[in-house]
């Protein structure tokens, strides 16, 4: 570390105040030596990637499951970056005699900020990164920032490397190249607030490989947040070292295939039998004669509470305290079809209420729409670490999963195109996020833009303080609704995919991002040709 790092910085590495201005935050003595050590580690793993990458009795990628810490600077770690492990192994690389042309790729969702400042007057070393915001804007020979702003999507990433990045090998000739291949950038990262793809890293990932060709290369994993981030950078290590090119399913789609599954294992008697067909009473067939009693004229009562005990929502209701729940039609409301669930036949705790119908958009595809949705548990209070969000009144019952899974399981019984629904608040979309996009491409970029100016809060301080109004740039924005759909069918999926779409939401959220006071840093620079 020595070769790159102040040593008045590294012998400070045990002080809470340091590990402060690393991390963000106040963090004990021991929770700082397991960070520094965890990066130290890496910082290893990156070494020995970059002596065996130039090595030739080893392959010509090699991978290290870590690293990318790109905001280290020579005086110091920032970001969450203790120690700078690409500048390290370059260092290294150059005291044992590799002098070599080096391409640094930073594909991470934030500036190679660090990297920059190491490199900024060594010719041998060059930097290019492909970042939201720069956070470091002086320019130097060798260093290619191109800053795109919040809210990409595949289009305007995949052409804003595949246009700057093959002049830039070209005319540099570099004989290694360290790949930071960051998925931050992706659409269901927990703290990003770009929209790629997983097929879109997949082709980013794809295009960085054949773009190096039979030059080497290491490859680190760089930023990456939430559970489902390691399936894309996993796609790409799996193509690498076998081939494969299959998608790897997220959490969500795992569990909307598991509840397709269930719900072709439910046979169609089970889902639309009424009780009264259990009964052997001719007359009970003809009370009401002509009213609705089946929701979407398909689910009877009885099939619904089958699809309930089947998925293990009775059981978890059962577990938390309610034996047994007692649910009722009411078909003809006047907003769509109600079914509610109550903790039991008395209806004096009401835990579920979904009030659904169907809609067209889209250019005219079948949508089952949510007018309302509400999942509660009365008898449980709130608590310091789980507040309760805008809009209600008790915690959740901790089931919406589940609940969202069944919707998925009636949109494909029943060829819905997807589900649609109009989020009166923040917290609301941004669990969708990665599944769902709203309709018009204005609105799109609104709730990107709404991501970019909460950074840093957790979802009930960012839901609160947009329903409050948050004033920005001198302007106040406060959430507003508007018409949400998660593509269910492959024709929806390609709606949003089309590059008309994609090119307006960037358009607005550039004007959004100027109205709020967001787009000073929100630029690309020209390539020199």
């Amino acid at each position: 570390m020595g070769l790159v790092h102040d040593f008045s910085y590294l012998s400070q590495l045990t002080e809470p105040e340091v590990g402060e201005r690393i991390f963000g935050q106040g963090v004990n003595s021991e929770a700082l030596r397991v960070c520094v050590d965890q990066q130290r580690l890496m910082v290893g793993g990156t070494l020995r990637a970059a002596r065996m990458a130039v090595s030739s009795i080893y392959p010509k990628r090699i991978i290290n499951l870590g690293g990318g810490f790109h905001h280290a600077y020579p005086e110091g770690g920032y970001a969450f970056c203790v120690f700078n492990d690409v500048a390290a192994s370059i260092a290294h690389l150059r005291k044992h005699g590799y002098d070599k042309k080096i391409l640094i790729i930073d594909l991470d969702l934030h500036q190679g900020d660090g990297s920059k400042k190491f490199f900024a007057h060594d010719p041998t070393v060059i930097t290019y990164s492909v970042h939201a915001e720069s956070w470091d804007k002086e320019e130097f020979s060798g260093n290619y920032d191109i800053a795109l702003g919040p809210g990409i999507g595949d289009t305007a990433y995949l052409s804003a490397i595949q246009t700057s990045l093959p002049k830039i090998i070209e005319r540099e000739d570099p004989s290694l190249i360290f790949y930071l291949a960051g998925v931050d950038v992706a659409e269901d990262d927990e703290l990003g607030d770009w929209r790629i793809t997983h097929e879109g890293i997949f082709s980013r990932d794809g295009l960085i490989d054949r773009l190096v060709g039979r030059r080497r290369m290491v490859i680190v994993t760089a930023g990456g947040y939430g559970k489902n981030a390691w399936r894309h950078s996993a796609r790409f290590f799996a193509y690498l070292t076998s081939g494969l090119t299959k998608p790897i399913a997220s959490d969500n789609e795992r569990l909307l295939n598991a509840m397709k599954h269930i719900s072709r294992q439910l046979p169609v008697y089970d889902l639309t039998a009424d009780k009264a067909d259990e009964q052997d009473d001719f007359f009970e067939l003809f009370v009401d004669a002509g009213k609705r009693t089946k929701l979407f004229d398909y689910y009877s009562l009885y099939g619904v509470e089958c699809a309930l005990e089947k998925v293990g929502i009775y059981e978890h209701l059962r577990r938390i305290g309610f034996p047994m729940p007692y649910m009722a039609f009411e078909l003809d409301h006047p907003n769509g079809q109600a079914v509610r669930m109550w903790s039991s036949d008395s209806k004096k705790t009401l835990l579920m209420e979904a009030i659904l119908d169907e809609k067209t958009c889209l250019d005219n595809r079948r949508i089952l729409w949510i007018e309302w949705l509400l999942l509660q548990n009365p008898t449980k209070a709130p608590t310091a670490e789980r507040p309760l969000l805008p809009g209600q009144t008790y915690p959740g019952l901790g089931c919406l999963t589940k609940v969202v899974g069944l919707l998925f399981m009636v949109a494909d019984r029943l060829h819905f195109d997807g589900i649609g629904f109009n989020p009166a608040h923040y917290h609301v979309c941004f669990l969708a996020k990665g599944q769902g996009y709203f309709e018009r491409p204005r609105d799109e970029a609104r709730f990107r833009v709404a991501q970019a100016i909460t950074a840093g809060m957790n979802i009930q301080q960012a839901s609160q303080a947009l329903a409050n109004g948050m004033r920005c740039g001198g302007q106040t924005y406060k959430w507003v609704p508007a018409r949400m759909v998660i593509p269910t069918s492959d024709e929806a999926k390609a709606w949003f995919a089309r590059d008309a779409y994609q090119h307006e939401v960037e358009k607005y959220a550039a004007i959004e991002l100027t109205k709020y006071g967001q787009s000073r840093t929100y630029r690309r620079k020209r390539m020199e040709k």
